[in-house]
């Protein structure tokens, strides 16, 4: 692929942060749901709800990149920016009756138009020929988010849930079917890194806000200050397994892939949506055993932290893969300990799980510190490339 000639602005504008900040609140009104409705239903529309907001979030992004930072990019941010406050605002009853599920898809709807109608005015895909400068991965977003507005004019339950996943898979899918489109988009190897970076910081941000807001509400033992304590140290712990190891490999990857469109699709776009979905599991499950951390958890919540560090871990396994070829032994043997930990979370106290997690990503982090510090070479898994 052809190398940009420039990039407009390596690092994210004022207007780009601006836009972020919807994004805080967005995050927060997805992972109240399992908080107000526990129960697995509540955890799979959290996902739905993130999916929609973050596919979103990411075409945002990859339409503003590239293109200097001027009055009528920020106008268009900030239109972006509205239609993503108003999904926010009704993303907590975006399941339920009419007028709250409708506001929320007709917003996204006007969005995901707002998307589209950028690219084509830019031309991103206009060496795929006139045909296939229509027919791309904005487009296939464009009818998910009908699908949407079918969703929310349909019956509530089976329905509308149906309707919620097929537009994700469409949304999510788009990319990965017509791959060759993105051969023709010029991607940067700065700026973008380091605005999915900054969504894996609103993600962490979610964990300390949702504990502290809870901490602070409750009177608290000296069991619980203890468990916050172990949190916080957990939340460190998932911050260096990211920036200090694995943000510095995706500049890389990005800088030396002859396909940049590949790296951002799997590894920033899929990729980084795992580990917000794990760091927003983590965030919920950690919430929920602060004021009771030496009871057995009964019920879903109770999964949620070892199962959001499981998936946050094996995210890295997927996207080393990616970029790579190859998954370090030691994130595979953290995934692998995390994902079995979970088998325990129904039987012994939330904080021994919580302390069970915390240590491993301690030993994780430790492990990798001891390997770089010593020059000893990352042990590595070959798995099957595929292109």
């Amino acid at each position: 692929m052809t190398e940009p000639l420039h990039e407009a602005h390596e690092r994210a504008s004022w207007a780009e942060l601006f836009f972020d900040l919807v994004l805080v609140f967005a995050v927060t009104q997805a992972a109240h749901l399992p908080v107000s409705h526990e129960g697995w239903g509540a955890v799979g529309q959290t996902v739905l709800l993130l999916a929609i907001m973050w596919w979103s979030w990411v075409g945002t992004t990859l339409a503003v990149h590239g293109v200097e930072d001027s009055n009528r990019q920020r106008i268009f941010l900030f239109a972006c920016g509205l239609c993503m406050f108003v999904m926010a605002i009704t993303a907590a009853h975006a399941f339920a009756g009419l007028g709250q599920p409708l506001i929320f898809a007709v917003a996204h709807l006007v969005l995901r138009t707002l998307l589209w109608g950028e690219m084509m005015r830019k031309r991103a895909f206009a060496e795929a020929g006139t045909f296939g400068s229509w027919v791309n991965p904005f487009t296939v977003t464009l009818v998910a988010a009908v699908l949407l507005v079918g969703a929310a004019l349909g019956p509530e339950g089976v329905v509308r849930h149906g309707l919620w996943m097929v537009a994700v898979f469409l949304a999510f899918g788009g990319p990965a079917l017509l791959a060759p489109r993105l051969r023709s988009v010029q991607f940067g190897a700065t700026h973008l890194p380091e605005r999915f970076a900054l969504f894996v910081i609103i993600a962490l941000g979610e964990m300390v806000a949702s504990v502290g807001s809870e901490a602070a509400a409750a009177h608290l033992g000296v069991l619980s200050w203890i468990a916050v304590a172990l949190i916080f140290t957990l939340g460190c712990g998932l911050w260096w397994l990211y920036f200090a190891f694995g943000f510095s490999a995706i500049e890389h990857s990005l800088r030396t892939n002859q396909v940049r469109g590949a790296v951002v699709r799997d590894v920033l776009s899929y990729g980084h949506f795992l580990l917000v979905v794990g760091l927003v599991l983590v965030a919920v499950g950690a919430r929920s055993l602060v004021e009771h951390p030496a009871e057995v958890p009964h019920g879903v919540n109770g999964y949620l932290l070892p199962m959001g560090a499981a998936l946050f871990v094996s995210a890295f396994c997927f996207t080393r893969w990616r970029m790579f070829g190859a998954p370090t032994v030691g994130r595979l043997t953290g995934a692998s300990v995390l994902a079995v930990s979970i088998l325990f979370a129904p039987h012994i106290p939330a904080i021994a799980m919580l302390t069970l997690v915390a240590a491993i990503l301690i030993a994780l982090n430790g492990y990798e510190h001891w390997s770089v510090s010593t020059g000893r070479p990352l042990l590595l898994v070959r798995l099957p490339s595929r292109a």
